[in-house]
């Protein structure tokens, strides 16, 4: 099951907003109970579907004009590759503990946080900061926004119907 949930006030990306922000999280029950944070990011990011990734693609085509990174849209590495200071795609992985994974990706227009938190023994939130630094960013985040909440859901979704949390 995936829901929308209050902003958790235990992830370590809180308190990082600035002035114009925009944040949301998702609640996720496992099936799974021996899961911690960094197998339920690898479960969720590492595999990517075909679709969010062909979206991905799209979007990269369009605003790397705008002074966004157009990075490589695999967000994968080996389970025993995600550690602090690694890169995924275009994210930076800042932090990884049992209970929290947090990555980052740092531009001109906004500053993005990512969190994977383990609430309980088979609930995780799914977290999301970005901070946005300039018009160009406040413009690409009201058009982003609605896309954003259905490909977080469904990248989720995916990964509980193949089993891997």
């Amino acid at each position: 099951m995936v829901s929308e949930m209050e902003f958790p006030s235990e992830t370590k990306i809180n308190g990082k907003e600035l002035n114009s922000y925009y944040r949301d999280a998702f609640k996720l029950q496992v099936n799974k109970t021996e899961l911690d944070a960094k197998n339920v990011y690898h479960s969720i990011f590492g595999f990517l579907p075909k679709p969010v990734q062909l979206a991905l693609s799209f979007r990269n085509s369009i605003v790397k004009h705008f002074g966004f990174s157009a990075s490589n849209t695999e967000m994968a590495l080996p389970l025993e590759d995600i550690e602090a200071g690694k890169k995924a795609g275009f994210l930076i992985i800042e932090s990884v503990e049992p209970t929290e994974v947090i990555c980052g990706a740092y531009e001109p227009n906004m500053d993005m946080w990512l969190s994977v938190l383990k609430l309980s023994d088979d609930e995780f939130a799914v977290s999301t900061l970005v901070n946005l630094k300039t018009k160009t960013g406040k413009v690409y985040m009201a058009f982003i926004k609605p896309f954003h909440k259905v490909v977080a859901k469904y990248c989720i979704k995916q990964a509980l119907k193949a089993g891997r949390i």
